[in-house]
């Protein structure tokens, strides 16, 4: 058998496995939380969330969706509870704001936005 036809059979059968995988992690709504930011929110996302007196006024459903956890500004692993210091642009204002991490829930603090 020559090499051009082996590797016509190899990339059929990777395209079949790739199509199945797509479809199978598809129908179970699977999540692939590799990078540190999806772990973190993933975890933020498994507990129970208490916010202060600052997050009067706010929405506090979907406030997840465009948030960046700043990585260098945060505290990880020195207490029981870890500080993530997040931060979110809407349209109009910059919100920034602290997670504490700790076992059972996340409490997010010190709620403060600035106008752009």
């Amino acid at each position: 058998m020559s090499f051009n036809r082996r590797l016509i059979y190899y990339f059929f059968g990777l395209s079949i496995g790739c199509l199945l995988v797509f479809f199978i992690t598809n129908q179970k709504n699977t999540r692939f939380n590799y990078l540190p930011y999806d772990r973190v929110i993933g975890d933020f996302k498994k507990k129970s969330w208490e916010f202060d007196e600052s997050f009067n006024n706010y929405d506090t459903i979907n406030f997840l969706a465009n948030t960046k956890i700043l990585f260098s500004e945060s505290i990880i692993g020195k207490d029981s509870c870890s500080m993530y210091k997040l931060t979110k642009k809407d349209d109009l204002k910059s919100y920034q704001m602290f997670a504490y991490n700790c076992g059972e829930k996340v409490y997010f603090k010190n709620l403060s936005f600035s106008s752009d």
